[in-house]
């Protein structure tokens, strides 16, 4: 694997575009966790901080930045798409 940002950014991307879509077009949150509604997002945070654990271990530091800032983005905009106060 290389060590490049943009790569990171990418994989870090995938999870929090995937709980984006199974929240948005299926009923999955409604079925397993309807008093949880971020729930399917925490686990999106948490599949990338596992992720960030193993490419810090490989020593690919340019792609754990791409995948910590991606996550960091993902949660801003969610916090800002739906209205949460902090």
């Amino acid at each position: 694997m290389k060590n490049n940002f943009w790569i990171g950014v990418g994989i870090g991307a995938v999870s929090p575009a995937l709980a984006h879509v199974l929240v948005r077009f299926t009923d999955l949150e409604l079925h397993f966790l309807p008093e949880k509604p971020m729930a399917i997002y925490t686990i999106a945070v948490l599949v990338n901080l596992v992720l960030l654990r193993f490419v810090y271990r490989a020593g690919n530091d340019h792609t754990g930045k791409g995948i910590m800032v991606s996550t960091f983005l993902a949660m801003i905009l969610y916090l800002i798409t739906h209205k949460v106060t902090v």
